[in-house]
């Protein structure tokens, strides 16, 4: 197992970003939370975040004949970071909203083997959703809708071993994929006081269509600290199993969530 061994990296763009809510509609501290309840339903309500997805990774990647199970904790996540753009919007209006998320993120990582030898990963994605929600239930405090989108996943990776006491000490496979995966989903909020907000988001797809299976899961609370401007805490996990020829991306990512949330 490949497990990312602690480095200092420059954390470029500090995580900033504003892009597309929730990724795949499910995704990062939902900006649709903090909608104006007391809007004309006939007006468009728009909502931006950004967000600091501080998740860890485990599971196996595949390239060629080389394949390695790979594991990172979260916490361990700025120290392998090399780069990273995140961002949500949401909009919505007479019950329907249209909602995306973006994640760039840039890592890379070693680890000893046997003796002298040593593995190293360098590893770029990017994770883009676009999904319409329509609400089916509304109450004074709570709403739940039904989601439908599709989302996007690019891979480039590269793995490198080294072993100076072979009579080729240096060796490395490389290589990139994309796909989109349809999916279907639910999003859940309630109002719990003036000021706070409780939300959920499940969504499930893949069906064979781009990778085998892709879900997530995603929890959490925001609270408003102005008319236009809120802050969220959320807990999110996603999984992608995905195999085409010899790439295998078998990865599940969990962890906090944080995000800055304004209304406009």
């Amino acid at each position: 197992m490949i497990k990312y061994m602690k480095k200092i990296h420059p954390l470029i763009g500090s995580m900033i970003g504003i892009g597309m809510a929730s990724v795949c509609a499910g995704v990062g501290p939902e900006p649709s939370l903090m909608v104006d309840q007391s809007a004309e339903p006939s007006s468009w309500q728009c909502t931006g975040a950004v967000y600091a997805p501080l998740m860890g990774l485990d599971g196996t990647i595949g390239i060629g004949p080389v394949v390695r199970d790979v594991e990172l904790p979260f916490h361990d996540i700025l120290s392998n970071l090399d780069a990273g753009l995140t961002g949500a919007f949401e909009a919505r209006r007479d019950g329907w909203s249209i909602t995306g998320d973006l994640i760039w993120l840039k890592l890379s990582g070693s680890a000893a083997l046997v003796r002298d030898s040593e593995v190293l990963l360098k590893e770029d994605e990017v994770l883009g959703s676009l999904s319409v929600g329509y609400e089916i239930y509304r109450s004074e405090k709570a709403t739940l809708d039904l989601l439908g989108g599709g989302a996007f996943t690019w891979i480039d990776a590269e793995l490198e071993l080294i072993t100076p006491s072979l009579a080729t000490p240096q060796r490395s496979t490389s290589g990139s994929q994309s796909w989109i995966d349809p999916f279907m989903g639910i999003r859940f909020r309630e109002m719990v006081s003036e000021r706070g907000v409780i939300f959920a988001t499940a969504t499930y797809g893949g069906f064979g269509v781009g990778s085998d299976e892709y879900w997530q899961l995603l929890a959490g609370y925001g609270y408003r600290l102005s008319e236009s401007t809120s802050v969220a805490i959320a807990y999110r996990m996603m999984a992608t199993d995905y195999q085409n020829g010899g790439f295998l991306y078998d990865v599940k990512m969990s962890g906090p969530n944080l995000g800055l949330i304004y209304r406009f």
